[in-house]
């Protein structure tokens, strides 16, 4: 693809490009959406009531829920390839749909979401999908992406917009190329893994060649010179057992899992998936699998995690929920409004 022709699409689509790359602790940020119901009339005759939005489901209990697309599979595997294992989880977002979408398009931004922040503001504008990991032991940050744009040619219009970026050209790391970049003392490195497909790293007061070093992690998990999240036990077929999402969360164990934290028992899960959808009448549909090492423990953690989401209703407003077990694995359906999927999401996703 020519400089000219991404130059002129950062026209379009990115004109107040500034090029910043900061540590983002908190990846979700509330994004409360006001909604009202729609106003009856006044005049004389019957009050006509709005009828509720029907939601396609049958009961839970017996639904049956589709697998992950296999295409949409392999891109959201793609890019975990990219998390080492030590990570323990990530945040997937497909900013092409979001784009695309007129009710996604401010409720789940890069900004609304803050995930703005986790790759530089010019690449932000440019990746078709977006995985986010964080590492609070460590105060890093790894973003893989993938987009239809070359990592050098972005660096280069950047260059055309007056922003002195990747010094003398990328160096290179086992056959791929590494950018390290510091603006004002705000630090990251970039990385092409395969074709469009690349990462981002940055932390809390790391250097260049420190962010670089990072970067080099993420591409050895991807090589399979080091294990990668994907890797966990089990991990790659939770992520089959879910309708494919524009939106994913996964976690290798349960430690940082924000909807059982406060749980009055440890109820010992190993391993947590969750996708969400759109469905008609503005409704976002989450589909989470917890897995359990043996279906004795899924059995005595169903009561708690059933009183975990009840109590979460009560203060969620959830349109729909269901809870039930598939032997060693819990399976769980909740329907929301979608102007709450980012509170809703926060239940669900790492806490990191």
């Amino acid at each position: 693809m020519s400089y000219t022709t991404i130059k002129h699409y950062i026209n379009r689509h990115v004109i107040k490009v500034i090029l910043v790359a900061v540590m983002a602790v908190g990846l979700l940020a509330a994004c409360a959406t006001e909604t009202t119901s729609p106003a009856t009339s006044t005049a004389a005759g019957p009050t006509v009531v709005p009828t509720a939005t029907p939601i396609p489901y049958e009961d839970f209990a017996n639904a049956v829920i589709p697998a992950a697309n296999p295409e949409r599979l392999a891109q959201l595997t793609n890019l975990l390839f990219l998390v080492p294992e030590s990570f323990g989880s990530a945040v997937y977002l497909d900013m092409e749909f979001v784009r695309d979408n007129d009710t996604l398009a401010n409720l789940a931004s890069p900004e609304a979401l803050g995930i703005e922040v986790a790759l530089p503001s010019i690449a932000t504008g440019l990746v078709d999908t977006i995985a986010v990991s964080g590492d609070f032991e460590t105060s890093t940050l790894l973003t893989p992406f993938q987009s239809k744009f070359p990592i050098g040619d972005m660096l280069k219009v950047a260059g055309g917009f007056g922003f002195d970026l990747g010094g003398d050209g990328p160096t290179t790391y086992e056959d791929h190329d590494v950018w390290g970049i510091d603006i004002l003392g705000a630090v990251v490195a970039m990385a092409t893994a395969e074709g469009g497909t690349g990462v981002a790293a940055s932390g809390r007061g790391l250097t260049v060649k420190d962010a670089s070093a990072l970067a080099q992690t993420s591409l050895d998990a991807f090589d399979g010179r080091a294990d990668s999240l994907v890797n966990a036990p089990g991990l790659t077929e939770l992520l089959a057992k879910v309708p494919s999402g524009f939106a994913a969360g996964v976690l290798s164990q349960c430690a940082s899992f924000p909807l059982f934290t406060g749980a009055v028992l440890d109820v010992g899960c190993t391993a947590v998936v969750v996708s969400v959808g759109i469905l008609p009448g503005d409704l976002a549909v989450f589909h989470l699998v917890i897995e359990f090492p043996a279906q004795k423990f899924a059995t005595a953690a169903i009561q708690i995690t059933s009183e975990v989401l009840e109590k979460a209703k009560q203060t969620h407003e959830f349109e729909d929920l269901g809870v039930r077990q598939e032997g060693e694995l819990l399976r769980v359906r909740v329907i929301v409004d979608v102007g709450q999927f980012s509170d809703v999401f926060r239940l669900f996703a790492s806490s990191n």
